[in-house]
């Protein structure tokens, strides 16, 4: 019938449209995954994990405030922005086939540095620092973001540890075969793991002695 087959065709259109959002607003599409995914991610750890009857929204509110600005708008700025232009051939990398990708010696270099760059300084030395301190700002009547980066470095081999295990594996899938539109949405769906994690681990805010 013809009623059903226009009901198909627009139903297509509709979702051809949709699929097109990531790639044509990249930067609001991924801010916007990433508050969702953090806050998400930290209701499923109060609610099913730790069984809470009542939600701690401060300590939602940090998990949302990292996947909005940092996750989202930051990790952009560094992962298409920065590293596309520190290594040029990245996009052009990850369109190619898997035979060519392992014959690139050019490529497989420049997709070992980002991995690298990422794992051992952006990591360690801006995302842990920017998520405690963020964690201090909401949390805290009078932040103490000294006291607060001190706690870090006490945590820093557990929490890189724990980190690298899922964001090694992840950051080799994602540099080696994401367009770059594509990488905060697939950072995304990995982080819905690893931001259960880390909220297991550093959700509860226990502030050390003055």
């Amino acid at each position: 019938p013809r009623f059903v087959c226009s009901i198909t065709m627009l139903a297509a259109v509709e979702r051809s449209r949709l699929l097109r959002i990531p790639a044509k607003h990249p930067l609001a599409f991924g801010m916007a995954l990433s508050c969702v995914k953090t806050s998400f991610s930290d209701l499923l750890v109060q609610k099913v994990i730790e069984k809470r009857e009542n939600v701690d929204w401060k300590r939602n509110l940090v998990f949302a405030s990292i996947g909005l600005v940092y996750l989202g708008g930051v990790q952009y700025a560094i992962y298409v922005h920065a590293f596309g232009r520190m290594f040029p051939q990245a996009a052009r990398f990850a369109s190619k086939p898997l035979r060519e990708k392992l014959r690139d010696g050019r490529g497989l270099f420049q997709l070992g540095a980002q991995v690298l760059l990422d794992q051992c300084v952006h990591n360690p030395f801006v995302y842990f620092p920017a998520f405690y301190c963020t964690k201090e700002l909401v949390m805290s009547e009078k932040p103490n973001f000294g006291r607060r980066l001190a706690e870090y470095r006490d945590n820093m081999k557990d929490d890189l540890i724990a980190l690298w295990k899922v964001w090694f594996p992840a950051a080799i899938i994602n540099f080696a075969f994401m367009p770059m539109w594509a990488r905060i949405p697939f950072g995304a769906g990995v982080s819905l793991v690893w931001t259960c994690i880390l909220s297991m681990m550093r959700g509860e805010d226990v502030p050390r002695e003055q």
